[in-house]
C-alpha cells in the first residue's frame, strides 16, 4: 500500500484489488464488471468522491468503500468515521485512499463510477518524538496545509511522546512522510487497540527482526506474508500489532506485531483489470529520479514524452521530494505509467541568489532575498552538502527548489551550490500576493515578499504567458500585467537584486507560469 499538508486535503491510492495480485491495499472482491481506471489523487470533497478538484467519481449501490482495509457499510459510514460523526460537508478529511473506477472511466481521469474506495492511514501509533515530530520513528512533516483533527489546541508542538495519533500523508521512500492528515486519538492507555505502520523493510533477521526507519520489530512467531522468497531488505510492508500501553518513547521494540504483509509499491495491477491499459492517475512525491522523463512517486514509474504536458511548473522540477500528480495510461504488462500531464501540487518555489550558507543540519532555516525564510526538513535533498555543513560556505549563489504552503511557510526539497554569490543574476518564482496595471502608473508585483520591477531596461528582453499551449510570446509588461491576478504563479530571471527593501529590477525573462 503506497502511503501517502492545516488545509484539508485527501490522497486518493487506486486499486483495492492489490490484494488479489499479492499485494497493497486489500479490501475484499471488487464489485462486478471490470475496472478501468485506476489512480491516486487528493479527495476535496463528498458527495461523489472528488479528487483534486477535478476529478469528480460517482458511487452507487456496488461501491465498495474501506478504511484501513476494513469494510464499512456506505458513504456516509465512511465520512462519519473521518469527519466527527457526522456528514464531510465542505470538508476535506485529508485521508489517504484507493480507489478503482469502472468502465465508465473518462480517458483523462476526472470521471466514471467508483468501484472501490479505501481511506488508511500510513501510521497509527504512538508519538516517538517531538524536534523533528516522530510517530513509530517515522518523521511527520507538519506544513500549513496539513490537515489537523482533534490536535490538542490546533498546533503540534502540544503533542507529546506517548500520544496516539493516526497519520496519512505521502512516503519519501526513507521512513519520512510528508502528513497530509493527522488525528490525535488518545493517550497510550485510552487511544487505538490496534497498530499500523506501512515501510519498507530493512535491516532482516529471518524469523526474528527488521526494521522500518528506526523502529524495530520484533516477529515473535509472525511469518511474514505474500513475500517473495521470504521477506526481504527493501520490501514494502504493512505491520499491524496491538496497542502496547507499556511501549515508551527512545527506541522501543514494537514486539506485539499480529500480522506483516508485503505489499506491491505503486498502484499495482486490480485483479480484474479491463484489458491491457487503464487509464491512471497517481499523486505523491517524487522518490527516485532516472531522467526528468523517467521517475518513481511512491513506487509508481511514471514515463513522460514528447507530448506530455506539465502544469504548474516545468521537467526541471520533477526532483526528489518534489510533490506531484501523474496522469495518463498504466500498462498492465508493465506496470509503467505513461504520463500524458504532469501536474505539480501547491505552489512551485524556484530562487537564485546569493546565500551566506548558515549549516545548521536537518531542520535549519536560512534567509534568501532578505526577506524570505526557506525552511529544511528531512524532504529536503541538500545536493552539495549546503545545509550539512560538509559542501562549501561563505556567500554562494544558491539554487533552491520547494513549495509554499497555504500559510505563505516555504520549504525546500532541493538545494543546490551554483558557485560565487551573484547578485545580477537572481531569478525567483512564486505566487503573486497583488497585480500590476502599467497604464495606471503600477510597474510593481510583490512575490514572497519581494518587489519585483516588470518594467525592464534589460537586453534581451521577453515576456512569455506559459499558462497556455502553446507559450505566448507578450508585447510587453502592460499585456503581461493584463494576465495576471493575485496568486497568479509568476518567474523572473537573469535579474539584479538589490536589498533596503529587497527588490529585483530589469530582468530578461518575465513569464507567467502554469496554475
Amino acid at each position: 500500500m503506497i502511503c501517502l499538508l492545516k488545509n484539508k486535503s485527501i490522497a486518493l491510492l487506486a486499486s483495492l484489488a492489490l490484494a488479489a495480485c499479492g499485494g497493497g491495499g486489500g479490501g475484499g472482491t471488487i464489485a462486478g464488471g471490470g475496472v478501468s481506471g485506476t489512480g491516486v489523487g487528493t479527495i476535496s470533497g463528498f458527495g461523489s468522491v472528488k479528487i483534486n478538484d477535478i476529478r469528480t467519481f460517482a458511487v452507487d449501490a456496488n461501491t465498495q468503500f474501506f478504511l484501513d482495509d476494513t469494510p464499512v457499510a456506505d458513504q456516509a459510514a465512511l465520512e462519519a468515521l473521518l469527519c466527527g460523526g457526522g456528514s464531510c460537508g465542505s470538508s476535506n478529511p485529508g485521508m489517504v485512499a484507493r480507489v478503482d473506477i469502472g468502465a465508465d472511466v473518462s480517458p483523462d481521469f476526472t470521471s466514471g463510477t467508483a468501484v472501490t474506495v479505501n481511506a488508511f492511514n500510513q501510521v497509527k501509533g504512538p508519538i516517538t518524538g517531538t524536534a523533528p515530530l516522530a510517530a513509530l520513528e517515522q518523521t511527520l512533516i507538519v506544513t500549513g496545509d496539513t490537515v489537523l483533527e482533534n490536535i490538542p489546541f490546533n498546533d503540534v508542538a502540544n503533542l507529546a511522546n506517548g500520544d496516539v495519533v493516526e497519520v496519512s500523508g505521502f512516503d519519501n521512500g526513507n521512513n519520512t512522510i510528508l502528513v497530509t492528515r493527522i488525528e490525535f486519538k488518545g493517550n497510550n492507555n485510552s487511544g487505538i487497540l490496534e497498530w499500523k505502520l506501512v515501510g519498507t523493510a530493512n535491516n532482516v533477521v529471518a524469523n526474528t527482526s527488521f526494521t522500518i526507519g528506526n523502529q524495530l520489530v520484533e516477529l515473535n512467531g509472525v511469518v511474514p506474508r505474500d513475500c517473495v522468497g521470504g521477506l526481504s531488505a527493501g520490501d514494502l510492508v504493512e505491520v499491524k500489532a496491538s496497542a502496547d500501553p507499556g511501549f515508551s518513547a527512545g527506541g522501543d521494540t514494537l514486539d506485539t506485531v499480529t500480522d506483516v504483509e508485503c505489499q506491491t509499491p505503486g498502484l499495482g495491477i486490480p485483479g480484474n483489470a479491463n484489458g491491457v491499459i487503464l487509464d491512471a492517475e497517481i499523486e505523491g512525491i517524487v522518490t527516485s529520479v532516472t531522467t526528468p522523463s523517467d521517475f518513481i512517486v511512491n513506487g509508481q514509474r511514471v514515463v513522460t514524452n514528447a507530448g506530455t504536458l506539465f502544469e504548474n511548473g516545468l521537467a526541471e522540477d520533477i526532483v526528489i521530494g518534489a510533490r506531484l500528480e501523474a496522469e495518463g495510461d498504466l500498462n498492465t504488462n508493465t506496470g509503467i505509467l505513461t504520463a500524458d500531464k504532469i501536474k505539480f501540487r501547491g505552489n512551485r518555489v524556484r530562487i537564485e541568489a546569493p546565500v551566506n550558507v548558515p549549516g545548521g543540519g536537518v531542520g535549519a532555516s536560512f534567509t534568501i532575498l532578505d526577506v524570505i525564510n526557506v525552511n529544511t526538513t528531512a524532504l529536503t535533498e541538500d545536493k552539495d552538502g549546503l545545509i550539512s555543513g560538509s559542501g562549501n560556505s561563505g556567500n554562494l549563489q544558491v539554487r533552491m527548489r520547494g513549495f509554499v504552503d497555504s500559510s505563505g511557510t516555504v520549504f525546500a526539497t532541493e538545494l543546490e551550490d551554483r558557485g560565487t554569490g551573484d547578485a545580477n543574476d537572481v531569478r525567483l518564482r512564486g505566487p503573486t500576493a497583488d497585480t500590476c496595471d502599467p497604464n495606471g502608473g503600477d510597474d510593481l508585483l510583490t512575490i514572497l515578499g519581494v518587489t519585483v520591477d516588470t518594467d525592464s531596461n534589460a537586453v534581451p528582453l521577453i515576456y512569455t504567458n506559459e499558462a497556455v499551449e502553446p507559450n505566448v510570446v507578450l508585447a510587453d509588461n502592460v499585456a503581461f500585467c493584463a494576465l495576471i491576478s493575485t496568486g497568479s504563479n509568476v518567474e523572473v530571471e537573469n535579474a539584479v537584486f538589490t536589498s533596503g527593501p529587497a527588490t529585483i529590477d530589469n530582468g530578461e525573462e518575465y513569464s507567467i507560469e502554469d496554475l
